[in-house]
């Protein structure tokens, strides 16, 4: 028995006829350009997804570095920027803080302590006012020192022995005394002519006379505080007069020196 004849079937492929035998299990071979493009296709089709999964994965550790860095030089540029367009200041040295402190500050006066006859001690001003004119009717120095006690003194003498001779002689007017020492500051300069004075006119209140010694020192110092100044024309008019009320004028100027 003959065989039946092989049926051939024909394919086209890209317009071009080719036939394919049922004895032949060969598919038809696309052409080699073709074949190329299909796989440069494929190739690219896979790494764009190897791509893309690798760009989705490290995608926020590079968008987190990235802003980062980004953050690191806008910051250093904006400083560089403000540095170049605020002038700078100097900022002063210790020693010329040191120094204009030195000069703001005013200059201590040494302190000598002398004993003060103590009249009153009030917490208004008003009282210690009438107080202190009550004494100067009477024709006696007052004076008031200080705020909140206020202190009205009615003498001064270098020692409290002598001082306390200026007291009694307030007691026959019914006055009621109190000593106590008392800083009192002075100019450098006026220092050893304040002291003088004051031990001066002390002992004459308490019925003392001055050698020709002690006038002649009185006399070679020059007075340029007002008040002390004023006291010393007071002792040369008591020199010159033996009037005691310019002993008490001389001892109220040198009260008004602790105001």
């Amino acid at each position: 028995m003959d065989k039946p004849a092989k049926k051939a079937i024909v394919i086209k492929v890209n317009g071009k006829e080719q036939t394919y035998t049922t004895a032949t299990n060969v598919l038809p071979q696309w052409p080699s350009d073709e074949s190329d493009e299909r796989h440069e296709k494929q190739n690219d089709s896979i790494q764009f997804e190897t791509d893309s999964k690798r760009y989705k994965k490290r995608s926020p550790w590079r968008s987190f570095l990235l802003a980062i860095v980004l953050a690191v030089v806008l910051g250093t540029s904006f400083g560089l920027f403000v540095l170049t367009i605020i002038p700078t200041t100097e900022t002063p040295s210790t020693a010329t803080l040191q120094q204009e402190q030195k000069e703001e500050e005013p200059m201590m006066k040494p302190t000598e302590t002398v004993f003060v006859v103590q009249g009153g001690v009030f917490q208004d001003t008003e009282a210690a006012k009438a107080y202190a004119q009550k004494i100067k009717g009477q024709h006696r120095p007052s004076v008031m020192v200080g705020k909140q006690p206020i202190y009205v003194f009615l003498g001064m003498a270098l020692t409290k022995e002598e001082a306390k001779k200026i007291a009694s002689l307030y007691e026959s007017l019914g006055i009621d005394t109190y000593v106590k020492a008392w800083n009192v500051s002075v100019d450098e300069k006026e220092n050893e002519p304040f002291m003088t004075i004051v031990s001066a006119i002390s002992l004459l209140l308490g019925g003392q006379q001055l050698s020709n010694e002690q006038w002649n020192e009185l006399q070679s110092y020059s007075f340029h505080d007002e008040q002390m100044k004023k006291a010393y024309e007071a002792l040369l008019d008591f020199r010159q007069t033996n009037d005691q009320s310019q002993l008490w004028i001389a001892q109220q100027h040198l009260l008004n020196v602790l105001q």
